[in-house]
């Protein structure tokens, strides 16, 4: 079952509109990243997402969680349940860089409002999801936000 178990510090500012470093706390881990300066924090003890406010949450985010088993969850394999979004592949495609120190995979999803990309990387023994979402309309500058989210992400045992 995945957990997190709560917010417990935001600090570190930084002049480049990361204003702050997040950091959750869970028996067996730690793991923090840098959201942009006026994003808030959604934590519901399973997600943790970041928005630039309550009413943009379901059109723009960046969210975070992990699973305590690097094992796919159900009976089908990760790989499996979750294919590429033309359905032509069965795996995930390498991301083009490493996330918390790790190679890690993704999928996109274009739908006719939003885009969707979701990463997946392991370290240990958890499995880890990022996901990003924003409209098709959105400015690409969005994508660079989330790009340096991802580059910040920090795990630690």
């Amino acid at each position: 079952m995945r957990s997190i178990i709560s917010l417990l510090l935001l600090s570190a500012i930084s002049f480049s509109g990361f204003a702050q470093r997040v950091t959750f706390n869970d028996p067996d881990l730690t793991f923090s990243f840098k959201k942009p300066k006026d994003w808030q924090v959604f934590d519901d003890g399973y997600v943790v997402k970041i928005s630039p406010s309550a009413q943009d949450t379901a059109n723009i985010y960046f969210s975070f969680t992990y699973f305590e088993s690097a094992q796919p969850i159900g009976v089908l394999p990760l790989t499996e349940g979750l294919k590429h979004a033309d359905e032509s592949q069965n795996d995930f495609i390498p991301f083009d860089g490493k996330i918390a120190g790790e190679q890690a995979k993704y999928f996109k999803s274009v739908h006719d409002s939003s885009i969707i990309t979701n990463y997946h990387f392991h370290k240990y023994g958890q499995r880890f999801q990022v996901q990003t979402k924003r409209s098709v309309t959105e400015s690409k500058e969005t994508d660079q936000t989330f790009k340096r989210i991802i580059k910040s992400i920090k795990v630690d045992d």
